[in-house]
């Protein structure tokens, strides 16, 4: 899709996977979009360091309740371990993906980012790529379990891992 001038939010908490973080955020303003960059509390977040002793920081634009009274043409959510889980608890990030679904607007994910879909309710019938370690989290939720690569399915688009990125953004701006 051309996401040219369109209104992007990608969701990060602490131990957002920088990979995840990073590549999304920059192909998607090459491609045009405008991007903001929202975590359930406004300060410097820390990545989960699997690059270097201490992660890399990402500065949000606005806090998950903040973003919640916007409206976004797509909702990236990148994966990590600590992040996600973070972000599942969040009522606002709960809000903000059920209201992007409703409106039929596209909701990309990666690695563990799919259980931040899996609590807001939306893999049940969807294709859902990710780690095997979640596949009983994406199946219990009436989700079909994808063992490896990235995958569109309407307007949910997920990948196993970082290893996927290149064809997870084929795939969203196709």
């Amino acid at each position: 899709m051309n996401v040219k001038g369109t209104d992007v939010l990608i969701l990060i908490a602490d131990g957002y996977h920088e990979h995840e973080f990073w590549y999304p955020y920059y192909r998607l303003k090459e491609a045009g979009a405008r991007v903001r960059v929202a975590a359930p509390v406004k300060r410097t977040v820390s990545g989960e360091g699997r690059s270097g002793m201490d992660g890399l920081f990402a500065d949000p634009d606005m806090t998950t309740e903040e973003a919640r009274g916007m409206d976004f043409d797509g909702v990236f959510v990148p994966g990590g371990i600590y992040g996600p889980m973070e972000l599942r608890a969040d009522a606002n990030v709960m809000d903000i993906l059920k209201k992007t679904a409703a409106a039929g607007k596209w909701i990309a994910s990666i690695c563990h980012g799919p259980w931040v879909l899996v609590s807001a309710g939306l893999v049940n019938g969807k294709k859902i790529a990710c780690p095997f370690d979640m596949s009983p989290d994406v199946v219990n939720a009436g989700g079909i379990y994808i063992a490896e690569g990235a995958i569109a399915d309407g307007n949910i688009y997920t990948a196993e891992y970082y290893r996927y990125l290149p064809e997870l953004f084929q795939l969203l701006l196709a």
